[in-house]
């Protein structure tokens, strides 16, 4: 993970948490997130991390695109960034749960490789498992 740029979009729990456990095992500039609300964004600034408002400047430098929303929202998001998505070409890793891995690619433009992960709530304190999926766009 020495020179992998991770963006997540959503600084809720999950996001947070993920965004935090990565922090503590690599360098918090190869790390961006994006929320809405400005609150969230400064508890991961408090980690070191860059924080945006606008999810475009994550997406941009992205290697690894973390989805962390609510799954009512991710529609839409995709909708959003799928230009930027097929520019870069990240791994995508969902964690919304209930949204097949096929409609995020279908979402984002497709072709994409897409991973679903349904972390459970001790990923919150760094101590959870998580269930994946993967399609047949990412390699081992």
């Amino acid at each position: 993970m020495q020179n992998l740029s991770i963006g997540i979009i959503g600084a809720g729990n999950m996001g947070l948490a993920l965004a935090s456990g990565l922090a503590s095992r690599m360098a918090p500039e190869q790390i961006a997130v994006s929320d809405p609300h400005p609150d969230k964004r400064q508890r991961i600034r408090d980690l070191g991390i860059s924080a945006y408002a606008d999810n475009g400047p994550v997406v941009a430098r992205a290697d690894l695109l973390v989805l962390a929303i609510k799954p009512q929202g991710l529609r839409e998001l995709c909708a959003a960034i799928a230009h930027e998505v097929q520019s870069r070409r990240p791994l995508v890793v969902s964690v919304a749960a209930g949204i097949r891995g096929t409609d995020i690619d279908r979402w984002l433009g497709g072709g994409l490789a897409i991973v679903r992960a349904m972390p459970n709530t001790p990923a919150l304190i760094n101590a959870g498992i998580s269930a994946l999926w993967a399609n047949d766009k990412v390699s081992a």
